[in-house]
């Protein structure tokens, strides 16, 4: 059985890190939250994070890559003024893919992808802490630590692959006809016409033309992957991350302000349950099944039902890839 500990605060549970498991710079995995979303991670957590390694001798920084969809966490300025505005001040910030979310780098998949597109930032770092914020999320149930890992750390290209195996498409009744996307697209994928940009067969999926839209005009083809082969792209990114970084990760997930959908959408939420506490594992299937263990309960079940998707298929899908156990003995640090 893998080990959980449970604490209602967070020094309890960094009291118990594990800080053999971290090895020279250290990237601390965390998501800011959309700009209008008031329920994102308190910084004041991750601060403390942040101290606790680096008062361990370690480098440390803030990671993150760039966001899919057009919002204030599109490209690294705006990404890095958003986080700061919510807070995330205290450490160095550092946007994994870079200004426009195209530095990444092919890894070899895991599970059923045959490659992994990540923010290339990550070749800096020796080991990760995936700081996460329990929620929920509507395509792929929950946002655990392999939604955080996976999802998190794909360059906009490897987020576009987890959503879709669809290229993107322009809206010709908000395309403008400007040519931004033209003349950013490495590949010649794009021609206009009379009615407006078109995108072509040459396209790669690297997703530059959604970033540079000013008008929203490029369509994101969310629904290109069914809601269980995204869960299963998001933990064969996971997996591809965690054999790259040669198993040097420490996994804490925070339960609080939990809300029905991702810290991504740029509203106001009221949550449904607030202040549970933290989790600390190495193991992502625990603590994510753990975390859902007590969410559950903690909610009579309304958790696990806010969102039509199965969320045990990504804990499910994860242990059969070796990645982790369901079973574990959960510990109340005092």
């Amino acid at each position: 059985m893998s080990k959980v500990k449970f604490s209602k605060d967070i020094e309890g549970v960094l009291d118990n890190l594990d800080e053999k498991k971290l090895k020279g710079k250290v990237g601390i995995k965390v998501h800011f939250g959309e700009k209008g979303c008031e329920t994102y991670m308190d910084p004041k957590v991750v601060k403390k994070v942040y101290e606790r390694v680096v008062s361990a001798g370690h480098e440390a920084a803030l990671v993150e890559c760039n966001v899919l969809y057009k919002g204030s966490r599109t490209d690294e300025e705006s990404h890095i003024k958003t986080a700061k505005e919510h807070g995330f001040d205290f450490a160095p910030i550092d946007i994994l893919d870079g200004e426009v979310g195209d530095d990444d780098m092919e890894l070899s998949g895991k599970g059923n992808i045959d490659e992994a597109k990540i923010g290339k930032g990550l070749e800096k770092y020796d080991s990760l802490i995936v700081l996460t914020h329990f929620k929920g999320h509507v395509a792929s149930g929950f946002g655990g630590a392999f939604k955080n890992l996976g999802m998190g750390l794909g360059s906009r290209a490897g987020k576009l692959h987890m959503h879709s195996d669809v290229s993107p498409s322009i809206k010709k009744d908000e395309c403008v006809r400007c040519g931004e996307c033209i003349e950013n697209c490495d590949v010649d994928a794009i021609k206009m016409t009379k009615e407006g940009a078109v995108i072509t067969d040459l396209c790669i999926g690297c997703a530059m033309c959604i970033a540079i839209c000013d008008y929203r005009a490029v369509r994101i083809p969310w629904g290109g992957s069914t809601n269980k082969e995204l869960q299963e792209k998001i933990v064969d990114y996971s997996a591809t991350i965690i054999d790259y970084l040669d198993q040097s990760l420490i996994y804490i997930n925070v339960l609080d302000n939990i809300t029905e959908d991702c810290d991504c959408m740029g509203k106001k939420q009221t949550p449904l349950i607030t202040d549970v506490g933290f989790l600390i594992s190495d193991d992502p299937v625990a603590i994510d099944k753990a975390s859902l263990d007590i969410v559950d309960r903690e909610t009579d079940e309304k958790f696990s039902e806010i969102n039509s998707v199965d969320n045990m298929h990504k804990i499910n899908y994860a242990a059969e890839m070796g990645l982790g156990s369901q079973n574990y003995n959960l510990h109340q640090i005092t």
